[in-house]
């Protein structure tokens, strides 16, 4: 039976708007995880960057946002503290934890450091995060494969088809059997911006036994590909489905440029709340309800303008447009 869970990347930590010092603040997430659970969502999925040499992630590691095993200490005292917490709030269950190439990226940038270092430094993430994993006793390390194609294109030389690719892969074997060795599974999560976009995804899991799918479904879209249809294809690899949403079409070439969620020209709103895209979500859980599909469904409005209330639209979406027609679990 299909599960409902969260991801805390639904709150953007990498903005100057207004109200962001509040966020960085322990007060803010623990009220955060009382909304979570309120709204019904019984599971989180949390991002981790143990990075702290670009400034804004080194804010967000200091403040009481638990993106990483120092901060959960410092913050809430310890992984069995953390989880204690969580539960009395009434979230059950870390779902997984999200790892992304492109904090890699950022944080050799901010530190001057060169791409030699770059294979290096996302092996030690990928560790530091099934550690973390096995310390909230939760089961899946969700892996971004590749930062921007903008930024590997200005930091990387040579063809990032070739050996950078083939370098990627032969790191992902190794997170997926140092993962396997203590009972986590290791998903390779899309995006459109990504080396490892479209066809390429696929090839990336072909390539890397014992890989799971964590299939971004917005990022699906823009990219061009009918997310029906790619979730059908790979019905038997999903872990952490993403349920996001979009109406954005990519008409500028924007996955080629850096800060490609953020475009500059032409539509410049990506990610829309959950339910109030073009996604065909519903046609998503069909395929996944068809196919005995029972592990979560990881909800996430991305960017929202309102964290409150995307937290309230998307438990009405869940319930009412997938529930209600499909059945399953809330």
């Amino acid at each position: 039976m299909m599960k409902f869970g969260c991801s805390l990347e639904l709150i953007n930590m990498r903005t100057s708007g207004p109200n962001f010092i509040i966020k960085q603040s322990k007060l803010y997430w623990v009220e955060m995880f009382k909304l979570v659970a309120a709204a019904g969502f019984k599971g989180i999925e949390l991002p981790y960057n143990p990075f702290s040499s670009d400034p804004m992630a080194f804010e967000i590691g200091r403040c009481g946002v638990p993106i990483s095993a120092f901060a959960v200490n410092a913050k809430y005292g310890s992984p069995k503290e953390f989880m204690a917490f969580l539960n009395e709030v009434g979230i059950e269950e870390v779902t997984g934890v999200h790892i992304n190439a492109n904090d890699v990226m950022l944080e050799i940038i901010a530190s001057g450091q060169d791409m030699s270092v770059y294979f290096n430094l996302f092996e030690k993430m990928g560790m530091e995060a099934i550690d973390f994993l096995c310390s909230l006793g939760s089961k899946v390390l969700v892996v971004s494969p590749t930062p921007e194609i903008g930024w590997l294109e200005r930091m990387v030389n040579g063809d990032l088809n070739g050996e950078f690719a083939a370098k990627t892969t032969e790191l992902l074997k190794k997170l997926v059997a140092a993962a396997k060795e203590k009972g986590i599974s290791t998903a390779i999560k899309n995006e459109y911006w990504s080396l490892m976009r479209g066809k390429a995804a696929a090839d990336l899991l072909n390539q890397v036994e014992g890989a799971l799918f964590s299939p971004d479904l917005a990022h699906i879209q823009i990219t061009g590909d009918d997310p029906v249809m790619v979730i059908n294809a790979h019905k038997h690899q999903l872990a952490n489905v993403r349920f996001s949403d979009t109406d954005f079409t990519d008409e500028v070439g924007n996955y080629k440029k850096i800060n490609a969620e953020i475009p500059v020209q032409g539509n410049q709103k990506v990610f829309s709340d959950l339910g109030e895209g073009s996604v065909d979500l519903l046609g998503v859980a069909k395929v996944l309800k068809d196919n005995g599909y029972d592990g979560w469904i990881i909800c996430e409005s991305k960017k929202t303008l309102n964290i409150h209330r995307a937290l309230l639209k998307m438990r009405w979406f869940i319930d009412h447009e997938i529930v209600n027609k499909l059945g399953g679990d809330k």
